[in-house]
């Protein structure tokens, strides 16, 4: 006799599976996609601001990623 497959045991493992896949494509969203987009966006308008002076290219890409939420790392010198 074949053995019946209830509902509720293949509902559980898809539902969890499917939280797993939101969850992770909300962290790759706003860790690695949104903040590209930012700094590219960002690079876009200082470069239209300042196309040769790289002082001021620099003020104004970090000003756009402070203004938009993502901090610039101090550089080391």
């Amino acid at each position: 006799m074949k053995k019946r497959i209830s509902l509720k045991a293949v509902k559980k493992p898809v539902v969890i599976f499917a939280l797993l896949f939101l969850i992770g494509g909300m962290l790759f969203y706003w860790y690695e996609y949104r903040p590209s987009m930012i700094r590219e966006k960002c690079s876009a308008i200082a470069e239209k601001i300042s196309p040769k002076d790289e002082y001021v290219y620099e003020i104004c890409y970090r000003h756009c990623l402070r203004s938009l939420g993502i901090e610039y790392p101090a550089r080391k010198e």
